[in-house]
């Protein structure tokens, strides 16, 4: 099951699993392009904002399928916002609900189908922000601070039923999505999305079973921690 999957992450992790043979469940809230391999790949609309259609989700998955092996949650959203007196409640709620709460929702309505299986993997993607917050990002900082918990906890929680949980922390991705807004000229140090899906397959295979509540950084070829690229300390 793939979340964001419409996504310029989303799309490019969609095609790696069904090339290494994985029958796909691609799942977003729009679709300017859908995938082509309809024998193989699961194409749901779904505002997993909602725990309803989070857990709607899941049912048609296990109509379909009758398992879900390994969840890879692409949602998130990026908005820089001002200095934390000035971020506004609408700033707030957008990176709180797409960054942590739809992966509360896809943890709470995966995680029982999972517990029974023995051996599946969830992974999310978060930000380098959550290991080192920048400034003028305060809901940004705190809604993939709240994702790392809730990776550490439920990691926790699961270790003795054989689900894995683990978060991929990036710095800039290099989608089209991204060059649109920033242009190319920096790109070639940007994270390929390709190095994400391959450590999101690494991670649902045999080599990767031992691995959970890992937070990993993935930095491309940017300065790190991140606020010292990014440039808005001051």
């Amino acid at each position: 099951m793939i979340t964001g999957a419409s996504g310029g992450l989303g799309t490019v992790v969609t095609e790696m699993f069904l090339d290494e043979g994985y029958r796909v469940s691609a799942v977003a809230l729009d679709w300017p392009r859908k995938p082509v391999r309809s024998s193989s790949c699961m194409v749901i609309d779904a505002d997993l904002i909602s725990c309803k259609e989070a857990e709607s989700v899941v049912k048609k998955i296990l109509a379909k399928w009758g398992t879900i092996d390994c969840l890879a949650h692409l949602v998130g959203a990026f908005m820089e916002g001002e200095r934390t007196e000035k971020t506004s409640d609408a700033v707030w709620n957008k990176l709180l609900d797409v960054n942590l709460k739809t992966a509360v929702n896809m943890l709470r309505a995966v995680i029982p189908c999972m517990q029974s299986q023995k051996q599946e993997s969830i992974t999310v993607i978060g930000s380098s922000a959550g290991l080192h917050p920048v400034t003028n990002w305060s809901a940004f900082n705190a809604s993939i601070a709240g994702l790392c918990a809730l990776v550490r906890t439920a990691s926790a929680e699961l270790q003795e039923e054989g689900v894995t949980v683990n978060a991929l922390l990036p710095t800039t991705i290099d989608t089209p999505e991204v060059r649109k807004m920033c242009g190319d000229t920096d790109a070639h140090k940007w994270v390929n999305p390709r190095s994400l899906g391959s450590l999101m397959l690494w991670l649902d295979s045999e080599a990767g079973r031992d691995v959970t509540g890992a937070i990993i950084p993935v930095v491309g070829r940017q300065k790190h921690p991140c606020y010292e690229w990014h440039g808005s300390i001051g």
